[in-house]
């Protein structure tokens, strides 16, 4: 039951980076320290989803510490000035990526 209700959490999110993703390949060209930065986020994203479903609390403390400094720098760094649209995609993908987390630490001692 925690698994599915974790894995309902996470699709929001899937879709957002997905479709934030797909903007990066056709919008604007990304430099190449976003990108590096980008993957950085795509390794604390995967590391925290393993850690909710697999690990554990000191697991998904680690990710977040990958996770949170790559995020600033990116939004901070390079996406001021960009178009509205995809600053709100941005906004609306932290946020299910909020959930998602908050949905693990409700659920993380039920078996």
């Amino acid at each position: 039951m925690r698994e599915a209700l974790l894995a309902v959490a996470l699709l929001p999110y899937l879709g957002l980076a997905a479709r934030d993703g797909w903007m990066h390949a056709h919008d604007r060209q990304v430099p190449r320290v976003e990108q590096w930065l980008h993957g950085g986020i795509f390794i604390g994203v995967t590391a925290a989803v393993y850690a909710a479903f697999l690990a554990g609390t000191p697991q998904m403390l680690a990710a977040l510490c990958l996770l949170v400094p790559c995020v600033l720098a990116d939004e901070l760094g390079y996406h001021g000035p960009l178009d509205v649209r995809e600053r709100r995609l941005h906004f609306a993908a932290y946020l299910a990526l909020t959930a998602f987390l908050v949905c693990w630490w409700l659920t993380r001692d039920i078996a």
